[in-house]
């Protein structure tokens, strides 16, 4: 009986020294798999907070490209204006020198004329 009950007491101690190692393995693991999850968890909210942030982003860069779209609208509209009205004041500017050369011609015959006149009046 003794002979049994001393291998019965080494199979407990050799069974209460491996279930402690099987515990901290276990543990161990557990722990890992609790590390795990939450650097899961940590990621997938920085992955949720990093879209929120590039859909802003998108959403910012669609409202500028809006804006900027408008602006060249506007500015190409300014100009084209600016060229109707610098256009009209050319073709305007050149009806005038256009009369002045005129009027500059005229003149210069009526005083020639005037001239040939004079010099026809006083050699008679």
């Amino acid at each position: 009986m003794e002979a049994s009950n001393a291998t019965a007491d080494s199979k407990k101690d050799s069974g209460t020294h491996s279930h402690p190692r099987l515990a901290e393995q276990e543990l161990f693991g557990l722990n890992i798999q609790l590390e795990t999850r939450e650097r899961l968890v940590r990621l997938e909210e920085e992955n949720r907070h990093l879209k929120e942030l590039v859909t802003e982003l998108s959403d910012k860069q669609k409202r500028l490209r809006q804006s900027l779209d408008e602006l060249r609208s506007e500015q190409s509209s300014q100009l084209n204006e600016r060229a109707g009205k610098l256009s009209t004041r050319i073709d305007t500017l050149g009806r005038r020198s256009d009369r002045l050369f005129s009027f500059w011609m005229l003149s210069t015959m009526l005083l020639m004329l005037f001239v040939v006149g004079l010099m026809a009046k006083l050699s008679l």
